[in-house]
């Protein structure tokens, strides 16, 4: 795969209309059922549509991530993940910017899949997580989801990758969960996608984890004042400890440059 060359500074910009873009590609700004209703109003696919769900680790590693970046820029639709992220939007004028995570997103579509007809496909995870979490999603919402086990790979460009591909050409899933972690999950579905079969591609983390109970998800009152962050440190501080206290106050040259460039712009 070639690699693009070494991008300039990320922005989160604004434009009058109030949408909000990273490297030009869409912030989306809406609910689950504001998402599902764009997504109807693009008609049946007859090729992949890809949706990243970016937080602030993310947006720093952008720069550092030239694979990822090109990722970002042929994207559908980003989902905004982190609350960070959420606020620094609404400060430049995106006002219906709320955050939607892999996590929430899941759920929700796995409760709407008997009355669309849906079949959700997993992949990724440790052995065994994604087949319990399609067993308790099955369970609990009556939904059609079916998984795909994510061979051990070199880097994006590994031919087993292609077992993916087959498996998930096989099963012909409406919506695909890509549960590998950031950036290998969205490098990965961009590699891929010239030989994807169509369908909803989410680029979701953690979320096959907290499906099948693996992790706990931070108390909705943590969720909701931007505190989730502090609840994932103390569960994995050995993991999450470089991602939130290294490269996180990193971000915080991403809403300088934002902001400056939104002044200059209203001028």
């Amino acid at each position: 795969m070639t690699v693009p060359a070494r991008a300039p500074h990320v922005l989160l910009t604004v434009d009058d209309e109030g949408c909000a873009r990273i490297d030009g590609t869409e912030l989306f700004s809406g609910g689950v059922d504001d998402l599902i209703a764009r997504l109807d109003a693009a008609g049946p696919g007859t090729a992949p549509l890809h949706l990243i769900t970016p937080n602030v680790d993310q947006l720093v590693m952008l720069e550092r991530d030239p694979l990822l970046r090109d990722a970002f820029r042929h994207a559908e639709l980003l989902i905004p993940d982190g609350s960070p992220l959420v606020l620094l939007g609404r400060a430049l004028g995106a006002h219906r910017l709320h955050r939607l995570t892999g996590a929430d997103l899941l759920p929700e579509v796995a409760a709407r899949a008997p009355g669309r007809g849906w079949r959700i496909a997993m992949t990724g995870g440790a052995p065994g997580v994604a087949e319990e979490a399609a067993r308790r999603l099955r369970q609990q919402y009556g939904a059609d989801v079916v998984t795909v086990p994510f061979p051990l790979i070199s880097g994006v460009d590994d031919p087993a990758g292609r077992e993916v591909v087959d498996g998930l050409a096989a099963l012909r899933a409406d919506w695909v969960f890509v549960c590998l972690g950031s950036p290998k999950q969205d490098v990965w579905v961009h590699r891929w996608r010239s030989e994807l079969p169509p369908g909803i591609y989410v680029g979701a983390g953690a979320a096959v984890d907290f499906a099948a109970g693996i992790k706990r998800r931070a108390p909705r009152v943590m969720q909701a004042v931007g505190a989730e962050w502090l609840f994932r440190l103390a569960q994995e501080p050995r993991r999450l400890a470089r991602r939130y206290l290294l490269r996180g106050p990193l971000f915080l040259g991403v809403a300088a440059r934002s902001t400056l460039v939104r002044l200059r712009g209203r001028r």
